[in-house]
């Protein structure tokens, strides 16, 4: 339009013009192979850009306390022998570096998913640290008894019923205020977690979702198929163990996992024509 208004011809302007411009198709097609490009690196190959130095650095740190505590671990059973010793060892150092790598990793934003708040991975890194002091004391009560009976060599018959009987009951004792109540804050944050997935990821299994709708569109059928398969499977195992053992006759399993999964691709290739 501007070389028209300057009085040139239309029919010259446009050759000008589309001259100057190049191959737009090419063009076109260099901008979409950069989106490209740019959609690839922002979902598989740009993960690093979201660590800064600082968080790298607590990140090895909480791996370097529980790495210390697995060695404290390992030094205290080969110099005692002693069960409930080395679990007590290593109870605030692997405790430790568990919920600081818990809480900084819910925290850390990914390629493929936002942060989670602050103050719902202090419950998680909570959560973590309950269960580890319930699982911790639980297998320290259990044990500590009976090695302290047996190192001081005072267990004649009635210690021995006190210990077998008594002692276990107190050790899952020590589950109740702890690995309970843990397990039931876990329950209830993953029931009420949202979902942290960005834009890309959300699209991507919501198409899988629907290629797997459109794969088993007959469910019937695929259902027959695949009840038939796994029931002429038990009765080839059962004949199959009755005549040659059981060498053999678990490879009915595996040849049915062979033929489900032949199935599915072939339900999957029909769904995608």
């Amino acid at each position: 339009r501007s070389l028209v208004k300057k009085g040139m011809a239309e029919q010259t302007a446009f050759c000008k013009a589309t001259a100057e411009l190049g191959d737009i198709s090419a063009l076109a097609d260099e901008i979409s192979l950069k989106r490209k490009q740019e959609v690839c690196e922002e979902m598989f190959m740009n993960v690093r850009r979201y660590m800064t130095t600082g968080r790298v650095a607590l990140f090895v740190l909480g791996g370097a306390v529980f790495c210390f505590g697995l060695i404290l671990v390992a030094l205290t059973w080969f110099n005692t022998g002693i069960v409930a010793a080395t679990l007590g060892s290593g109870l605030v150092f692997c405790g430790a570096g568990a919920v600081f790598l818990t809480y900084f990793g819910l925290t850390q934003e990914t390629a493929s998913r936002y942060p989670m708040s602050r103050k719902r991975a202090l419950l998680y890194a909570l959560d973590v640290s309950i269960f580890a002091f319930g699982a911790f004391s639980f297998s320290i009560v259990l044990f500590s008894a009976r090695e302290y009976a047996v190192l001081n060599e005072y267990l004649d018959g009635a210690s021995e019923k006190l210990l077998s009987t008594a002692w276990p009951g107190a050790a899952v004792a020590t589950l109740i205020p702890f690995v309970l109540p843990s397990i039931a804050l876990f329950v209830f944050l993953f029931l009420t977690e949202k979902d942290r997935s960005k834009p890309w990821l959300l699209e991507m299994k919501k198409r899988a979702v629907a290629r797997e709708a459109e794969m088993l569109k007959n469910p019937v059928q695929f259902g027959l198929i695949s009840g038939a398969i796994w029931i002429a499977a038990v009765a080839l195992f059962i004949v199959l163990t009755i005549s040659v053992g059981l060498r053999y006759s678990w490879l009915s399993f595996v040849g049915a996992i062979v033929l489900e999964l032949l199935l599915q691709a072939k339900f999957f290739t029909a769904a995608n024509k």
